[in-house]
């Protein structure tokens, strides 16, 4: 349940973001197919570049500032970049798909070890099967029907913002009721299945 409460910004983001986007850019900001595309694969490749320095700013300053500056930043900057992407013209929607791929970047770049470091390793193939996994099909998979059903639901073409915030808040609560690992040897981790699991 912990997992699946860590992961939930990441798979609403991710599914939000890079899966639904285009729909939506198609759909609500009636942006050529092609126009959509380039600019997901442009910010998607962005996240890409950014995992890795992420990930070594987490190895050095550690899993909770990186993790909270994700959820608090999807949070806090969920409204306005989808703002962004509600915008006639194609470099503004960029943009706001760029701050989102920065923002997975902080959570994806960090979410790998700090799983690793919370789970024993007697279970944690199990916990990471179950748990990392049924939280993106459930939270991530239902996310684009989602988020169409709370646009004609509310007419409000910026409503998929509040589901962004909604995870975000979830995710942030988790991390903070979450112990630093990332100065603590896997196998002290790993001998402390309570603290863990």
């Amino acid at each position: 349940m912990r997992l699946i409460g860590l992961g939930a910004v990441g798979a609403v983001g991710f599914y939000m973001s890079f899966v639904y986007v285009t729909t939506y850019l198609r759909q609500t900001d009636h942006i050529a197919q092609s126009t959509a595309l380039d600019i997901n694969t442009i910010s998607m490749a962005a996240l890409l570049l950014l995992l890795a320095p992420v990930g070594a700013v987490s190895d050095r300053y550690g899993r909770k500032p990186v993790l909270l500056a994700a959820a608090g930043g999807m949070f806090t900057m969920a409204w306005p970049l989808f703002r962004m992407l509600h915008h006639h013209a194609p470099f503004v929607i960029l943009l706001g798909q760029l701050g989102f791929a920065v923002l997975s970047a902080c959570f994806y770049g960090a979410i790998p070890a700090t799983m690793v470091e919370l789970v024993p390793e007697r279970v944690r193939c199990t916990v990471f099967s179950l748990g990392y996994n049924t939280g993106m099909a459930i939270l991530g998979g239902l996310t684009p029907m989602v988020a169409v059903y709370t646009i004609k639901r509310s007419q409000y073409d910026l409503s998929p913002a509040f589901l962004l915030m909604a995870a975000a808040a979830v995710s942030f609560v988790v991390i903070i009721g979450q112990k630093e690992t990332y100065k603590i040897p896997l196998s002290s981790t790993a001998a402390a299945p309570a603290e863990a699991a």
